[in-house]
């Protein structure tokens, strides 16, 4: 349960540890949300455009452009299908051990929850069709997609509660 570790700090009012199943019960969750809306706009992007179809929202800085992707990140490793494979396959298991091996924090659970929905939605993409669907682009970056944006988010929260420690996530 949220805040239940007062056994362990018995004079804080509130601490930012949850309980194992907590954790992974939000972090699964939130993963399941980021799959979704991943897929349901990647489906909404495929069945009106064509692809290197642009729809300019912001000029100069925002639009809609339907790419297909068969790289990473930024189209690195293209046709590196095997590898992009198998290190999602990796990058699953390893944020399923970050969840398991111990009580995480609020910012590692949504950190983990994050990248298992992005990892998931461009899985099912590599695994279906070969390449990922891209169509966010701001003029002054690459091409990506909502997976890839909460991949990116996730991280960050990772990296930023490894840095605050466990009495500050």
């Amino acid at each position: 349960m949220l805040g239940s570790n007062a056994d362990e700090y018995p004079n804080a009012s509130f601490t930012p540890m949850m309980s194992r199943r907590t954790g992974l019960v939000l972090a699964l969750a939130l993963a399941l949300g980021v799959f979704v809306v991943d897929q349901g706009i990647k489906s909404a992007v495929e069945g009106s455009m064509r692809v290197g179809e642009s729809i300019t929202l912001v000029p100069g800085f925002l639009s809609i452009t339907y790419i297909k992707n068969d790289g990473g990140a930024f189209g690195l490793l293209s046709g590196s299908q095997i590898l992009l494979l198998v290190g999602s396959a990796v990058a699953v298991v390893v944020v399923l051990w970050m969840l398991l091996s111990g009580r995480p924090t609020r910012l590692t659970t949504l950190g983990c929850g994050l990248i298992l929905g992005g990892a998931a939605g461009n899985l099912l993409d590599r695994l279906t069709a070969g390449e990922v669907t891209d169509y966010v682009h701001f003029s002054f970056w690459y091409i990506f997609n909502a997976a890839d944006a909460a991949i990116v988010i996730g991280v960050g929260l990772l990296l930023l509660s490894a840095l605050r420690g466990p009495e500050k996530s």
